[in-house]
């Protein structure tokens, strides 16, 4: 049976592994540079979120759609992932990667986010977030225009970074503009609306570090480090230069701050 998730490794399986789980419409070309300079140390494998890929082969060998059922994406996911390997995600599949860790604690060492945060709309108690009434818009927009609403998307990622052109250019390079799943961008969507994993987060019972970006317009960084009780095992690093992708803005203080959260949480 052919894998439903899409991976690539890095680095030699002796050493400590960390699955690194892509975001919402974005391949895992995004996250190589950064993969590779982790896999210096760990071995790191990065995986795509379903029907999420820029290998046209790939997309046009898969027969079943895209499942962006919270439980099922979990299952699909925890197939991938290396045995007790650290769980790393970005915007949502930080989100699904908590998600995980919480439900499913033996199966993942800790938990590592970038630019994640327990809601990306807001709700009841959950205000610096986007309102229901922007996600939804930019939802119709992927439902009407999935090649202007990537853009879109890139233009808002970008947002806030020190130099925003090229930082979209680079992201741009990696849209799946040749193999897009329509049913993979609206799924991740009405997941992404969906989720709300404060419960999950706060009952988190494994090490867990999360890197926010200072000017991130897509996740605001206040609420999360704010709340310090949210989790007494939480550590929050707040990168105040960065905007939705510190990984890439701020490679190496990223590499630094995970190297030694991992470092301090090893026997």
């Amino acid at each position: 049976m052919r894998a439903r998730i899409e991976t690539e490794a890095f680095g030699s399986s002796s050493n400590q592994a960390i699955f690194m789980v892509s975001g919402w419409a974005m391949p895992k070309e995004v996250m190589r540079s950064f993969a590779l300079r982790l896999s210096q140390r760990f071995y790191v494998v990065v995986a795509n979120l379903p029907g999420i890929s820029l290998d046209e082969q790939w997309i046009s060998r898969s027969r079943i759609g895209p499942n962006y059922d919270i439980d099922a994406l979990s299952e699909q996911l925890i197939d991938a992932a290396p045995k007790g390997a650290w769980w790393m995600g970005w915007s949502l599949g930080g989100m699904v990667s908590v998600y995980v860790a919480a439900r499913r604690s033996s199966q993942v060492l800790g938990v590592i986010t970038l630019s994640a945060s327990p809601s990306f709309i807001q709700r009841e108690g959950w205000e610096k977030a986007m309102t229901v009434d922007d996600f939804d818009a930019f939802a119709a927009l992927i439902e009407q225009s999935p090649e202007e609403g990537l853009k879109r998307f890139v233009l808002l990622q970008a947002k806030g970074a020190e130099n925003e052109r090229a930082l979209a250019k680079q992201l741009q390079a990696c849209l799946p503009m040749k193999t897009l799943n329509r049913a993979a961008l609206v799924g991740g969507l009405r997941l992404l609306k969906s989720l709300d994993v404060r419960r999950e987060w706060s009952l988190l019972d494994l090490p867990n570090l999360h890197l926010l970006g200072g000017k991130d317009a897509l996740v605001s960084s206040q609420s999360l480090a704010q709340q310090t009780d949210m989790n007494p095992l939480q550590q929050c690093v707040v990168l105040s230069n960065c905007a939705h992708q510190p990984f890439l803005e701020e490679e190496d203080a990223c590499v630094r701050h995970i190297e030694s959260f991992i470092d301090a949480h090893t026997p």
